[in-house]
């Protein structure tokens, strides 16, 4: 809530040519899970978004999943699904670095992640309740006019918990790009000062060796 004041706050006093908060939802699903986000950062500096410097960020989302394993009864293994519920929260202080055509994002901050699993499943470690340190980097290069390359990552203490993303893109247009990403494809569309990505791919199935088909939207506006 406090984050929430300081920047609406922050976007009455600002120029509107510079773009000093962001926000950014979306979801994704696969055949045994699905997940869902919002955030919302906030840029210091009269330039905000369009030069470098520190930045405010915070995230929440929430996720359900399903996976096989088994659970001992009267001296043996019975097969089970196990049913989990996933809540996580983020607050992170980053600086912003523009070195040329290159755009560095560096993160660091506090995590808060609940894991619920029904039912109980003695051999899983990720479950309860945990706060730890989170650590993000995002990073974006335009290799050209028309061709771009994105990488993310970010690692959390909570669970140990980490997740990656490079991409490849090329514009089409000044409002369409398309390419490649770890397992798949997306395709981004800008207008009404939003911009919209929809990606689809492969991915490995929480604890389970088999791959997942997946689809995940994202909606991201500077304000």
């Amino acid at each position: 809530m406090f984050l929430g004041l300081c920047l609406s706050a922050s976007a009455a006093s600002a120029a509107p040519d510079a773009p000093l908060t962001e926000y950014f939802t979306g979801f994704e699903v696969s055949d045994n899970y699905a997940s869902g986000y919002v955030g919302a950062g906030y840029a210091f500096g009269k330039a905000g978004y369009q030069d470098q410097g520190f930045r405010l960020r915070a995230v929440g989302a929430f996720g359900r999943y399903h996976y096989q394993g088994s659970l001992p009864l009267d001296g043996s293994d019975v097969p089970t699904t196990f049913d989990g519920q996933d809540a996580f929260a983020a607050a992170l202080i980053g600086y912003e670095y523009r070195p040329g055509r290159l755009i560095l994002k560096l993160f660091a901050g506090i995590e808060a992640e609940d894991q619920h699993i029904v039912p109980h499943d003695p051999n899983n470690s990720v479950q309860g309740s945990e706060l730890g340190l989170r650590l993000q980097a995002e990073s974006w290069l335009d290799l050209s006019t028309r061709t771009f390359l994105s990488a993310d990552a970010a690692y959390g203490t909570a669970f140990q918990e980490y997740w990656s993303l490079v991409r490849l893109g090329y514009r089409l247009g000044p409002r369409l790009s398309l390419g490649l990403e770890g397992g798949g494809g997306f395709a981004r569309v800008n207008f009404c000062d939003m911009e919209v990505t929809l990606s689809n791919g492969y991915t490995g199935n929480y604890l389970e060796d088999d791959p997942s088909f997946y689809v995940a939207l994202g909606l991201y506006r500077p304000f």
